[in-house]
């Protein structure tokens, strides 16, 4: 299940570097639109447009990742009272509840694809498929991550030091 492990990170990886990436993008287009609207008193048309494109795709995929490297927020009060073998079983309910999550996300998200297919999106006139295929592609990045983290469970990161 090692395989399982490293194609998670590779995915983890890049949909990082997807994220990075796409945030810049929508950061210069929120820029470019209010320098033109301040300066230059143009509104763009399409620049909130591509910015919900862009955002949603961020949102998803950095959830994704979160799944992977288990930074989301979450109260560890019961973990921290059971045995070491307990938490672990109860982390592992709890990833198998997050891979059943994003397998609904994934199928209920290419449903959704398909009801809206054909469809553009008012300003640019992008499929809207591209806005709408973040959530199946999200839920299934989503179920990967959960599935390794189930099979391989990935070393406990490393606490954060106590302030005095």
């Amino acid at each position: 299940m090692r395989w399982l492990d490293r194609l998670s990170g590779l995915i983890g990886l890049a949909s990082g570097y997807v994220a990075v990436a796409m945030t810049l993008v929508m950061l210069a287009v929120l820029t470019l639109q209010i320098v033109a609207r301040y300066f230059f008193g143009v509104a763009l048309s399409w620049s909130e447009e591509l910015s919900l494109l862009l955002f949603t795709w961020v949102v998803l995929l950095v959830g994704s990742l979160g799944v992977r490297e288990g930074f989301h927020v979450r109260l560890t009060l019961l973990l921290d009272a059971l045995p070491p073998g307990a938490g672990l079983w109860l982390n592992r309910l709890l990833d198998a509840a997050i891979l059943v999550f994003g397998v609904y996300l994934a199928l209920a998200g290419y449903d959704y694809v398909e009801a809206t297919m054909g469809q553009t999106s008012a300003a640019i006139a992008y499929p809207i498929e591209a806005l709408h295929m973040a959530a199946p592609v999200c839920g299934g990045l989503i179920a990967l991550h959960a599935l390794s983290r189930i099979l391989v469970p990935l070393p406990p990161r490393a606490a954060v030091p106590e302030v005095e």
